[in-house]
């Protein structure tokens, strides 16, 4: 099992899955660098979700009220205004919307998803969800007409850092011991070096779950194909969850 993922903005209560990208949903799975979803974040990043608060949500662990932390303050207050209080995930799914549809590379899986909540609409079933805040008299109006886009450099708005995926040297470790993803042939991973994952470390830098809080959540996160002047680079990083 393990504990499953979403990219969150608790600003414009929007949301993308990486399961509608046919992406697994679990960290390390998420974190697969110039793959199209997180290629979708960062094209998100770069326009509606610009200085936005965001986070890499887990569906495992309890909201805790932190008044220091304006993103899991904001998401705490929700979950209080929609009756779940201290479950970020619940009221992300219920009161958010799920905007994943708009990218080309989330369309196999959303159009299935939007499929079964138009057959339930349609034999009158009560309790049809609508996920993606879908119209049913034209239902795949404006999906799917996008593309995710790769940035050099991510950057840390507030601690005035960035790194590039392609440079910086990631180590994992795992109670202290240095994690290696299984490298089964032909999976995602099977042609990383034994040394350790070559991932990208957004999604866990912005997480908050099970596997604790990421240490860039609170800020603010940006996309540049250059470097904005007085940021200091990243080039290397432990993580420890």
């Amino acid at each position: 099992m393990g504990e499953y993922y979403n990219w969150v903005n608790v600003d414009r209560k929007e949301y993308i899955c990486p399961s509608d990208f046919d992406m697994g949903n679990k960290l390390l799975e998420s974190s697969a660098p110039h793959y199209e979803f997180l290629c979708s974040l960062r094209e998100l990043i770069a326009n509606e979700w610009s200085g936005s608060h965001i986070l890499f949500l887990g569906d495992s662990q309890p909201l805790s009220l932190d008044e220091n932390n304006v993103t899991i303050k904001k998401l705490y207050d929700q979950t209080v205004e929609s009756g779940h209080e201290g479950n970020g995930f619940d009221t992300v799914f219920e009161t958010y919307k799920n905007i994943s549809g708009w990218f080309s590379g989330a369309e196999k899986d959303v159009r299935r998803e939007i499929e079964f909540y138009l057959r339930e609409v349609e034999i009158g079933e009560s309790d049809a969800f609508n996920e993606y805040g879908v119209d049913t008299e034209d239902p795949y109006k404006g999906l799917f007409a996008r593309k995710g886009t790769d940035f050099r450099y991510t950057l840390n708005h507030t601690k005035k850092v960035y790194y590039s995926p392609d440079e910086i040297k990631v180590t994992l470790l795992s109670n202290g011991k240095t994690e290696v993803p299984d490298k089964k042939p032909g999976g995602l991973f099977s042609k990383l070096e034994k040394t350790g994952p070559k991932i990208d470390p957004l999604p866990y830098l912005l997480r908050y779950g099970y596997w604790g809080t990421g240490e860039w959540v609170g800020d603010i996160v940006g996309v540049s194909d250059t470097i904005p002047e007085g940021y200091a680079p990243l080039t290397e990083i432990t993580i420890d969850y």
